[in-house]
């Protein structure tokens, strides 16, 4: 596997530039005495994995940071000013899951960062040694490492804590997955941080109030994704010092209608609304909420047939399904998973079926090769991944309807997206929807 690295800025160009993290080895710099340890370079990591709870990092076979937990920052090891080869492993497994060059250079200081998923693992090297005196008097800088492959772009604001982002402009800009920007120079302060997807100040991943930015230091804020791949949380490591969590507290949902009669369906959680009045069939848009057990109640015509708690954890995104008869429905929490395909030129997609009195289970079908069998009423099925096309014909079939239950030609299954097909009652014939989530 190829070596990922960010590589120093030795300069500022004004305050704004992007790195970005590519296939690359680090180059290191510089002579003079060793480091502590009597290594001579500075060395320490941090595991923000998706999905591996502990790591080990190993300069070729030597361990050097082992049982790395989720989030934790260990102290500066001193190693020998060479080129390694870096190696990631499951803590207690001996199976290499990252391997790639790096050079570590003499009197340098290096945060290894470890992200990604365990079938795509990537180490990005951090260079700590940017010059604090070079700061304006007042001012402290901040730079932004987009650590994820399927978020997106992003948009960072650092502002009041009551500033308008559609008024706004963000501290930084349009920084894309794997991307590391450039330092902006902004006064120091106490800020509240917004993520938004690239362009769009209310599409939020992440909002976090509070955060002291000390005069006269680098930080770098390290950005990585949530459950769902779509919201997002936040690491804060100050140059060569601590670092500070800022994990979501948010998740997301929408509400699906698919009552029978074109029942409509209204919804609150924790006494906020989610929906008014969505009348069957019909998908809602996602919403936040925040994590935790939060109390929801749904109420059909008016009708409260559902009060009690469900759980929900922070950055992962559900569907919140409500179908069958007016007076008896159904409520069904499913878990969304939005993270993006791994290749341009593939796409995710599933089938939810909420289309009472549909007998037996439904099959999902793309140009006629079935994606998705088997799917009971009130469950979505697995992801299937298949290849774009730009005209697809979707079908949704059951073993006792001698015709398509749905079905839709000349789909556009676009590249690297996410794709929900959901089967729904409140029609007087099941009716098909399908959402591009991403």
């Amino acid at each position: 596997m190829t070596s990922e690295l960010i590589s120093r800025r030795t300069a500022l160009l004004g305050s704004v530039g992007t790195v970005v993290a590519g296939s690359l080895t680090l180059a290191g710099c510089g002579g003079g005495s060793d480091g502590g340890g009597g290594g001579g370079t500075q060395l320490r990591a941090i595991n923000l994995t998706n999905d591996l709870p502990s790591v080990d990092l190993l300069t070729d076979d030597t361990v050097q940071f082992g049982a790395l937990a989720l989030e934790a920052l260990p102290a500066y090891k001193g190693v020998d000013a060479k080129e390694y080869t870096l190696r990631v492993r499951r803590t207690g497994d001996g199976a290499t899951l990252f391997s790639g060059a790096f050079t570590l250079g003499r009197d340098q200081n290096f945060t290894a960062v470890i992200w990604g998923r365990e079938t795509s693992l990537r180490v990005s090297t951090l260079p700590e040694n940017e010059d604090n005196n070079a700061i304006g008097s007042g001012n402290t800088r901040v730079r932004m490492f987009n650590a994820t492959t399927d978020s997106g772009a992003v948009d960072v604001f650092f502002t009041s804590e009551a500033a308008v982002l559609g008024d706004t402009a963000p501290t930084q800009s349009a920084v894309g997955a794997g991307n590391l920007s450039g330092f902006r120079e902004i006064s120091a302060g106490t800020y509240r941080l917004r993520v938004t997807g690239v362009g769009d100040p209310n599409d939020v991943r992440l909002d976090i109030s509070g955060i002291p930015l000390v005069a006269r230091q680098h930080y770098n804020l390290v950005l990585t994704a949530g459950s769902g791949g779509v919201l997002l949380n936040g690491m804060l490591i100050q140059q060569q010092q601590a670092a500070t969590v800022l994990r979501n507290t948010r998740a997301r949902v929408r509400v699906v209608a698919g009552v029978d009669a074109a029942g409509v369906v209204g919804i609150s959680a924790a006494g906020t609304t989610l929906v008014g009045g969505l009348r069957s069939p019909s998908v809602g848009p996602y919403q936040l909420v925040n994590a935790g057990a939060l109390p929801l109640q749904v109420r059909v015509g008016g009708n409260v047939v559902f009060d009690a708690s469900r759980t929900f954890l922070a950055g992962a995104d559900y569907t919140l399904m409500v179908y069958g008869p007016p007076a008896a429905p159904e409520i069904r929490l499913i878990v969304d998973d939005n993270r993006l395909p791994s290749l341009n030129n593939r796409v995710k997609i599933r089938l939810i079926h909420g289309a009472n009195g549909v007998v037996g289970p439904i099959t999902l079908s793309a140009d006629f090769l079935a994606l998705a069998t088997d799917i009971a009423l009130g469950a979505g099925s697995a992801y299937a991944t298949t290849l774009s096309s730009a005209s697809v014909r979707v079908d949704v079939t059951s073993a006792s309807a001698a015709g398509p239950l749905f079905e839709q030609t000349a789909v556009n299954l676009q590249g690297q997206s996410v794709y929900t097909v959901f089967l729904l009652g409140g029609n007087a014939a099941p009716t098909g929807v399908i959402r591009k989530e991403r």
